[in-house]
C-alpha cells in the first residue's frame, strides 16, 4: 500500500492519459458526447498535480 501512495502522481497521470485516449477513440468511432471522458481526464490531471505538490 505504501508503494501505491508513493507513486500516486504517476497513477493519476496514467488514468488521465487513459481517459483522454478513450475519449479520443470514442469520438473517432462516432460517439457524440465525449465530454465526460475529457472531464474525468481533467480531474485525474488535477489530482496528479495536487499529489505532486503535496
Amino acid at each position: 500500500m505504501s508503494l501505491v501512495l508513493a507513486h500516486l502522481e504517476a497513477l493519476f497521470l496514467a488514468l488521465a492519459f487513459g481517459s483522454l485516449v478513450l475519449g479520443i477513440l470514442a469520438r473517432l468511432v462516432g460517439v457524440r458526447r465525449v465530454w465526460p471522458f475529457l472531464l474525468v481526464a481533467g480531474v485525474f490531471l488535477a489530482l496528479a498535480l495536487w499529489a505532486g505538490l503535496e
